[in-house]
């Protein structure tokens, strides 16, 4: 029977052979005949009395072609390599004019800073013997390491470095720099006044003394993001209507409170009890207008969303059963964090490198200083879109392994037989797709570029009292960020398109906007229910883990500890990480299993035609009954 299929799913045929005809064709007995099919409609097109998606034949979608596609393709080929090609180039590009800033650059410029002569505290600086406009630059400061700064009273800032910050006793050292303390004296004034100045040195105590119990609530807090994995896969239903029924209950209340009030309100000022003009009747009466308009959408959006609602508690249900079979999921942050994490120690390297590259020259004070050319600007934006690119490549990388890896499971009928789908998931990323990743990855990252240098305009702009310039810029910058999360989004859904057919990432964006477009509501009701569901799920894990860490600390009385609200709130912090690290692993999962079940309808009947889909996610279409009974003919069906 999976031979079959499976030959049956390769073949460029529009007409697919029901399993006698294929016997028989095979043996030369006849030639193959076509199915008899019902007109249908497309996936996700269902009436709402029965909120179900009905399934496509070829003769229904009226492109033969397109259903002669084998779904979950095993034969693919290189996607977008022009995409990777072109990240390739611009890395190249990049180490190019980054060893142009470390020619005119010295890092140490930045770290130690450096005098009127261009010399570096701390270092020996080296001559420069072509011009003599420069004679004083050059010599051994290693016994010289910080740098004192005095404004003159012409207001010029005369630079030196000094050997020690102590001889006088108006400078206090920060940052490897001779700081007047005059400019401190507001800020360590508010220091004293909270009582801050010897917080650092008894939080570093405090850790020091808690962490083991650190240890203790970084574990509870994976513990409990694993038991949250496995209660949506049993429980999420109640979860779910407990979210429904506090959603009714609070706009109702809030309604009925808001007209009681009112009514109060409007009692008092007939019986003069109050002055109409300290009055809130008209407020009371708007508010109360607002409010039950938002309860009358509330319960019609409920009401409406009801079915699809219940697709997305089977859809936890289906995530939760992939990841017991693939455990490995999990672990797919790790990495990325890692490299993202590096990817920014790597930014401020670089950032540093630029920061203090210039060509040399003598202001009109007779001062040295580096003045940056056309090329080091352009490598310092160069560097940021690099960042943003590299960051959105990882993510990138890892929605496709996972989306691999899910939507092999969800097309395997015996998922007994699945072996090492997140390896092979990773090696159909690295031998395939990793173009299509960077495709998305520079299209994400030149919408941040944009946004970067709107906010660095805006940044500079406020110097000058031109409200409309602003209101433009604003405007383009909220337009911007709502591009952005829209590009994510089909982004992440591309991905997933190119995971089950191996195409391009445009056929893929096109293939998953179509998908999404015919189910909008129970997209809509997966992005709100079920991302609400989620954050829950994350707001339970830091909130137990605060509550295990005031037990450890508090309750427990933990000697030794000043302030044990420093070592509760590092760990919620580390408990909000690992729970977002793996509920939104769950989210990548529950959005595969989505797109796939909504390319199952489209690409099968369920009769002549056996679903991929499990016996739960089968309920929510159109011939359900007729699938399952077919189903179930099969299974009893001696071989």
């Amino acid at each position: 029977m999976e031979s079959l299929l499976e030959e049956a799913a390769t073949c460029s045929e529009a007409v697919e052979l029901s399993k006698d005809d294929q016997k028989e064709n095979e043996q030369g007995l006849k030639e193959p005949v076509a199915p008899v099919s019902v007109e249908m409609g497309c996936c996700g097109c269902a009436d709402e009395p029965s909120s179900k998606v009905e399934p496509t034949t070829p003769e229904s979608r009226g492109s033969p072609s397109n259903y002669s596609e084998q779904i979950f393709v095993k034969d693919r080929s290189c996607t977008d390599i022009l995409a990777l090609i072109i990240i390739l180039a611009l890395v190249g590009g990049f180490a190019f004019m980054m060893t142009n800033v470390v020619k005119k650059g010295d890092i140490y410029r930045v770290i130690y800073g450096y005098d009127n002569c261009g010399n570096v505290c701390g270092r020996v600086t080296s001559y420069e013997p072509n011009d003599p406009k420069f004679q004083c630059k050059g010599g051994d400061y290693t016994k010289k390491p910080y740098l004192e700064i005095n404004i003159q009273p012409n207001g010029v800032k005369d630079r030196q470095c000094v050997a020690n910050c102590t001889v006088d006793d108006s400078k206090m050292l920060f940052l490897n720099r001779c700081v007047h303390k005059k400019v401190t004296e507001t800020i360590n004034s508010i220091i004293r006044t909270l009582r801050l100045d010897s917080v650092y040195n008894e939080a570093v105590t405090d850790l020091g003394i808690a962490w083991r119990e650190l240890i203790y609530l970084l574990l509870i807090a994976l513990a409990l993001s694993l038991g949250i994995l496995v209660a949506f896969r049993y429980m999420v239903q109640y979860v779910i209507y407990i979210v429904l029924i506090g959603a009714v209950v609070a706009c109702i209340g809030g309604t009925t409170y808001l007209w009681i009030a009112w009514y109060q309100e409007k009692q008092s000022l007939s019986k003069g009890d109050i002055y109409e003009e300290d009055s809130s009747v008209e407020p009371y009466f708007v508010y109360s207008i607002i409010m039950s308009i938002v309860t009358v959408i509330v319960l019609l959006v409920i009401l409406v969303m009801r079915k699809r609602i219940e697709l997305v508690m089977q859809l936890f249900r289906e995530a939760g059963k992939a990841v017991y079979s693939m455990p490995a999921l999990l672990f797919q942050p790790i990495y990325t964090y890692l490299l993202i994490g590096g990817t920014v120690v790597a930014w401020v390297y670089c950032m540093l490198w630029i920061e203090s590259a210039g060509d040399i020259y003598l202001n009109r004070k007779n001062h040295i200083h580096f003045k940056k050319d056309a090329l080091i600007i352009a490598t310092r934006w160069y560097n940021l879109f690099l960042f943003f690119v590299a960051c959105e490549f990882y993510l990138g990388c890892q929605h496709m392994v996972v989306a691999c890896a899910v939507a092999r499971w969800f097309f395997t009928r015996d998922k007994k037989r699945l072996s090492l789908p997140v390896a092979k998931g990773f090696g159909y990323l690295l031998k395939y797709h990793m173009g299509t990743v960077a495709f998305g990855a520079l299209i994400i990252g030149i919408v941040r570029l944009v946004r970067a240098m709107i906010s660095f305009v805006q940044k500079h702009l406020k110097r000058y009292d031109n409200s409309f310039v602003k209101g433009i810029l604003w405007c383009c910058q909220c337009c911007l960020w709502c591009f952005e999360c829209a590009l994510k989004f089909l982004s992440r859904n591309a991905y997933i398109e190119t995971a089950i057919y191996g195409c391009n990432f445009c056929t893929g964006g096109k293939k998953a906007f179509q998908a999404l477009s015919s189910n909008i509501l129970r997209v809509a009701a997966i992005n709100s229910v079920g991302d609400f569901v989620l954050f829950l799920g994350k707001v339970l894990v830091v909130t137990l883990t605060v509550v295990s860490g005031i037990y450890l600390m508090q309750v427990q009385k933990k000697d030794g500890l000043n302030h044990p609200w420093i070592p509760i709130t590092l760990a919620g912090i580390f408990a909000f990480l690992v729970a977002h690290c793996f509920i939104s692993i769950y989210e990548m999962i529950i959005d595969t299993i989505f797109i796939c079940f909504c390319e199952d309808c489209e690409k099968n009947d369920g009769i002549s035609r056996p679903y991929f889909m499990s016996r739960g996610l089968m309920e929510f279409v159109e011939n359900s009954k007729k699938a399952l009974r077919q189903l179930e003919e099969q299974e009893i069906r001696p071989i």
